[in-house]
């Protein structure tokens, strides 16, 4: 492990302790060490800045309230990098789901104007 490395670490160590303290600037440091970092991925999957900014806030709160469930396993920015993938999921499946039932509130994609489905309406496909 290079000298840089193990100054990570003991960084991570140290704001981790400070955390499990209650200590409240804790979390400002946690947001200038990784914030960039986590709003950088989240706009990689969500692909716009409002939606990119949200799931960073999500993240910081997450970290912030599971802390001590952080085992030190892995390195914690392995950890902060889980949440925020797992995050911005959950948030892009949720977009979709709430998309597909305005569709279906619409009812217009599945129906035809009287009423009957229009999947019935179609010859079955050649397999």
């Amino acid at each position: 492990m290079t000298e840089e490395m193990m100054r990570d670490v003991v960084a991570e160590r140290a704001l981790i302790e400070r955390f499990q303290a209650g200590e409240a600037a804790a979390v400002a440091d946690l947001e200038s060490a990784y914030g960039a970092k986590i709003y950088q991925l989240a706009f990689r999957y969500m692909k716009n800045s409002e939606d990119a900014e949200e799931v960073t806030q999500d993240v910081l709160m997450k970290v912030f309230k599971k802390v001590s469930a952080f085992r030190g396993d892995a390195a914690l920015t392995s950890w902060i990098y889980r949440i925020t993938f797992n995050t911005a999921m959950s948030r892009l499946r949720n977009a979709k789901f709430s998309r597909s039932l305005e569709v279906l509130e619409d009812g217009r994609s599945f129906f035809s104007e009287s009423g009957e489905r229009e999947s019935y309406k179609r010859e079955p496909a050649d397999w």
